[in-house]
């Protein structure tokens, strides 16, 4: 049975319960979409959408790990069971661990583009036939692999790909009218950068609030012919 309010939106958000997916949220949600709160963490959704006040007609949470291909599909069949369809979805999911070549083992080298690149493929192989045509995708990729900076080197390898994800997907759906950008952070001021950077000063960094907005933008209609971008979200760092 499909819940109310399905006439809104259906926005899917991986990585939800992190700082910057915290402030996208609760922009969709202010703006009368239901939402879809993915995380590996179940508890912070429950603590997201009870702080943001989100009905449970037009919320679902799922704790899932999306590294894991086997867990997309029942994800996705779920999201289709209660609303319908997707509208547009959002990936914040990834990790974040620097290391140099030769400190660069394969456990970690698998685990970077684990989290960061393999399981947005995951997620949109199985979400994109059940996306409305004209619907939008917004990913997270990192301005590293653009700009290029040492010590960091599967990260920067795992969040390129994403960017040659996206670009090759904007045109892979162009024909069903499915806009594919990408942000390009450097930082932005949450409280799990400023716990990894304990040294750095975050004044430059832009708000989370300010990088949502400019992801709540490439999902709404004043962006309709805006697909294929990398989008940097700088602040003045």
């Amino acid at each position: 049975m499909e819940r109310t309010g399905t006439a809104a939106r259906v926005v899917l958000i991986t990585g939800a319960s992190g700082g910057l997916g915290h402030e996208v949220t609760r922009m969709f949600a202010a703006a009368g979409d239901n939402v879809v709160l993915v995380s590996r963490h179940h508890d912070r959704l429950e603590d997201l959408a009870a702080a943001l006040g989100i009905p449970d007609t037009r919320c679902l949470l799922k704790e899932a790990d999306l590294s894991d291909p086997a867990q997309s599909p029942p994800l996705v069949t779920e999201v289709v069971d209660c609303f319908g369809r997707i509208d547009v979805v959002v990936n914040l999911m990834g990790s974040y661990a620097p290391g140099r070549i030769a400190a660069t083992t394969n456990e970690l080298w698998r685990a970077q583009i684990a989290s960061n690149l393999d399981a947005v493929f995951y997620l949109l192989r199985e979400a994109i036939p059940s996306m409305r045509d004209g619907g939008a995708i917004v990913n997270s990729a990192n301005s590293t692999p653009v700009e290029g900076r040492g010590g960091q080197l599967a990260y920067a390898v795992a969040k390129g790909g994403v960017i040659t994800l996206t670009k090759s997907l904007a045109l892979e759906l162009k024909p069903r009218g499915i806009r594919v950008n990408a942000i390009l952070p450097r930082n932005v001021d949450t409280p799990g950068n400023r716990a990894l950077q304990p040294d750095a000063d975050p004044t430059p960094w832009p708000s989370p609030q300010k990088v949502a907005e400019v992801i709540f933008f490439l999902c709404s209609d004043a962006a309709a012919v805006v697909s294929g971008a990398l989008v940097p979200v700088y602040g003045q760092s």
